[in-house]
């Protein structure tokens, strides 16, 4: 009967003599054999191998006789095991990394003879997004192999899905079995993941069937009107549209379908008009045209005209008319309801570093405001009178009388700020408006 040491004897020669693929581990610095690896067997998903590791007088792990270590890796069942010398040991990152070469550079073969033509590229991916993360320097083999079984297995999925995960994506079930599962991605907004090439990220913790079937209905009609005009705008149409259709509250400026329904206008036809004929004959991006068409309808409304272009030619020029047109004269109850409002608004008086920030006073400053830079903010009376917004002037400490930036304030955040002709404030009153945010605690 033999004994242990003739039993490894005996499997390191079996091994040897087998027809399995390898690869020897060269010392960089002595030019000697360390060890060789055997394959025993590569799935699509994992591998089954030995490593002979050749006797040293200096390497505790291979002792004076050497030592033979055997390890399993089934990422889609989440078997691992390791073995060494015949006995188990502990699945740890020490005692993965004693498997595989220290030379960062021989990564390349070692997955090239790991990897099936299913999964080529897997464990480099991997290895750059678990070998190092954090604050840690460098990526080890031990530490990403793992890591990638014992807490992101989930990774092989997704990688042969073609999907490219980072630190940020949002992983609702690791123990998915599918993609689909991992991600919390109902059926439809995989769908649109997949038709429309849309990033991973999309639809982070979003659920909401009927939502979710609007916007697939609204970007298949997007797809037809890109065909039509030549123009790519569905990552235009998801940034202004996709936080109001499932209900965030947030948005980068008012959705077309808010302002559609919100006027009774019909929502393709405005969609059209808004990402693709303001385009094409008037060079306005969406998040420009939306800004102004919904400064422009609501102060036609307003002042009660039963007659007027919904969908001008030259929005820009009708948002101009319409705001020199705006007068607003308030009667003895809406102007107690403004000095209410005036009065709330004050504390927001702030000066720094040259620079002063304080609401109007009376109506007619907004007017003023509004005409000398060039926009339309004289049409904000009833808002501020209401108190659903809150205007505020940034000029100078030396000339509080001439209109340098116009900040509106809407509940904890800063919504806008706009200098002449609607133009972003200068970089030196960015970092007023910064300032200024910070001790309000408002977001930008």
């Amino acid at each position: 009967m033999l004994n242990n040491k003739e039993k490894i004897d005996e499997l390191k020669n079996q091994i040897r003599s087998s027809n399995f693929e390898s690869y020897q581990y060269i010392g960089s610095r002595s030019k000697k054999l360390i060890g060789t690896m055997y394959v025993k067997q590569k799935m699509d998903y994992g591998f089954h191998i030995y490593y002979i590791h050749e006797p040293s007088e200096t390497d505790p792990l291979a002792g004076k006789n050497g030592t033979i270590s055997e390890m399993f890796y089934d990422l889609r069942n989440k078997k691992y095991w390791i073995k060494r010398n015949l006995k188990d040991v502990n699945f740890s990152v020490r005692n993965v990394d004693s498997i595989f070469p220290k030379d960062y550079d021989q990564r390349v073969e070692i997955f090239n003879l790991l990897s099936t033509k299913a999964n080529q590229g897997l464990y480099n991916s991997a290895l750059h997004f678990l070998g190092a993360m954090g604050k840690e320097q460098s990526e080890m083999f031990g530490r990403f192999f793992h890591r990638l079984i014992t807490e992101y297995s989930y990774f092989e999925l997704l990688y042969k899905a073609g999907i490219k995960i980072d630190s940020n994506t949002y992983v609702k079930n690791p123990n998915g079995k599918s993609p689909m599962e991992i991600l919390g991605l109902s059926k439809t907004q995989w769908k649109m993941t997949n038709k429309y090439k849309l990033s991973i990220g999309t639809f982070n913790k979003l659920s909401n069937d009927t939502a979710d079937q609007q916007l697939i209905n609204y970007l298949d009609y997007i797809k037809t009107l890109e065909q039509e005009y030549g123009l790519e705008k569905v990552q235009e149409f998801l940034s202004n549209e996709k936080s109001y259709l499932y209900g965030e509250h947030v948005y980068r400026s008012r959705p077309a379908i808010e302002i559609a329904k919100r006027y009774n206008l019909p929502i393709k036809h405005f969609i059209r008009y808004i990402y693709f004929e303001c385009d094409v004959s008037q060079g306005l991006n969406a998040y420009a045209a939306l800004s102004d068409y919904a400064d422009y309808i609501r102060m036609t409304t307003e002042m009660g005209y039963e007659r007027f272009d919904r969908y001008p030619r030259f929005l820009r020029t009708a948002h101009d008319i319409a705001s020199r047109n705006y007068k607003i004269k308030l009667n003895e109850e809406e102007m107690k309801e403004w000095e209410t409002s005036y009065q709330i608004n004050k504390q927001y008086e702030y000066s720094y570093q040259g620079y002063k920030i304080f609401p109007p006073k009376d109506p007619s400053d907004l007017i003023k405001e509004g005409n000398v830079l060039g926009h339309c903010v004289g049409s904000y009376v009833n808002k501020v009178r209401k108190g659903t917004s809150v205007i505020l002037f940034l000029r100078e400490r030396e000339d509080v009388e001439s209109p340098l930036v116009t900040i509106e304030v809407k509940g904890n955040c800063i919504a806008q700020a706009r200098g002449k002709m609607n133009n972003p404030p200068s970089n030196e009153q960015n970092v007023i408006i910064k300032k200024f945010a910070e001790k309000y605690q408002l977001a930008i």
